[in-house]
């Protein structure tokens, strides 16, 4: 299995600007797919696009809703599932170890982050069981520290609705993705050391994603996942 990620060249997949074109226009189909925030990207340069998960769609919605290419990291087993391994690597995803730190892929995205690409990460590491927001890993600040780029935050909504876990198919539902204003790990510098500075600097990523997802919530007339299932239990 290889564990470098596509080359970084000055020209993109088609493939990949197809899915970019399409993808939304089919969500909308399904019953909706908006955008707020694009301003907060930047137009060029490196950085980290951090959003929350909850669905094996949430990559590919990423893909839609910018409008530059992006790396992912994705896990490591995927990329030992014949054709669809080599798929997702054509659409600039790279493997990484989940189980363990992964130095190679971390090199990678540092590599990738210093040529001037988007890297989407989840730091919340795997898609959230029940649509909550988990908690985030300093990995991502770690990273953005590495490479000497920005953290964008960005919040997803009804991902999971439409790509439920288990799911072969699109279901009906609307998407809405909102990106948050950048954040710099070199802001959070801590007389503690730079564990404590990038521990710092991850809850305030996580902290950005859960006001922006409470915010495209509120927007719905509905309550997020954690706040719907306290209700229930009452």
């Amino acid at each position: 299995m290889r564990k470098e990620p596509e080359p970084v060249r000055n020209w993109t997949w088609p493939h990949y600007w197809f899915l970019q074109f399409l993808l939304p226009k089919v969500l909308r189909l399904y019953g909706g797919f908006e955008v707020y925030g694009h301003e907060n990207v930047p137009e060029t340069g490196g950085a980290i696009i951090a959003a929350n998960h909850t669905s094996y769609l949430d990559p590919p919605a990423m893909c839609g809703a910018m409008r530059r290419r992006t790396y992912y990291f994705a896990k490591r087993e995927l990329f030992e599932i014949p054709i669809l391994g080599w798929i997702i690597r054509k659409y600039y995803a790279f493997p990484v170890d989940r189980e363990s730190v992964d130095r190679t892929a971390i090199r990678n995205a540092v590599k990738i982050l210093r040529a001037g690409e988007l890297l989407t990460l989840f730091p919340e590491g795997a898609r959230s069981p029940d649509g909550s927001l988990q908690e985030g890993s300093a990995g991502v600040a770690f990273i953005a520290k590495q490479a000497g780029v920005p953290i964008v935050p960005c919040a997803l909504k009804g991902v999971e609705v439409v790509f439920p876990r288990g799911a072969w198919y699109l279901h009906r539902g609307k998407i809405a993705v909102r990106f948050g204003k950048a954040i710099d790990v070199a802001d959070f510098a801590s007389e503690e050391g730079a564990k404590a500075g990038m521990v710092a600097a991850t809850k305030a990523v996580m902290a950005s994603i859960a006001k922006m997802r409470g915010e495209l919530y509120e927007k719905a007339g509905e309550a997020p996942p954690e706040v719907a299932g306290d209700e229930s239990d009452g």
